[in-house]
């Protein structure tokens, strides 16, 4: 198995496991507001997606993110603010957010895609390529891994333990 493989592997596990996780979430779970400064399901729902199309496209291509290029954003959010600013107020933007949860399982797909289309076009040398990251330049490898695969896993956690708070069972298996 080569990083590639690794990495398609490693990221068609991460986009499965958010589907299973969220596949059964009903819109009064996604858009239950949990005590203390956990955000709702339907608002990490959308952030892990959007960061996710953010960071694939636009750092890893040089491209708009499909949210922007395809109009995603205004079919996902239901409820919307514009985004605050650096240093804004994003926990209050995360819990005023809605989103529309059949839109949202089709972006995830339609993200998932793009994602293995693009990454099945790359070498493993060009994993080497150095991208600047919010933490300093990464091998454009470990960027995926990290940026997208990992924070894909995290939020996959996070939406099954709020659906764990509402009496649901969180992760499917």
């Amino acid at each position: 198995m080569n990083s590639i493989e690794l990495l398609d592997h490693s990221l068609k596990n991460a986009f499965g496991i958010l589907r299973d996780v969220a596949c059964d979430v009903t819109q009064e779970q996604a858009d239950w507001q949990p005590p203390g400064l956990a955000n709702p399901i339907g608002a990490s729902y959308w952030h892990v997606l959007s960061s996710c199309d953010f960071i694939v496209h636009q750092w890893g291509q040089g491209l708009p993110p499909l949210s922007q290029r395809e109009g995603w954003q205004e079919r996902v959010l239901t409820v919307s603010l514009p985004e605050p600013e650096h240093g804004g107020d994003w926990h209050g933007w995360m819990r005023a957010i809605r989103v529309d949860l059949p839109a949202a399982h089709e972006y995830a797909q339609v993200l998932a895609d793009a994602t293995a289309t693009w990454l099945a076009t790359l070498t493993p040398e060009e994993l080497g390529r150095t991208i600047q990251t919010p933490i300093g330049e990464l091998a454009l490898g470990n960027m995926l891994e990290t940026f997208v695969i990992w924070h894909l896993n995290a939020h996959c956690g996070e939406i099954a333990a709020l659906k764990g708070c509402q009496g649901a069972r969180g992760y499917p298996f």
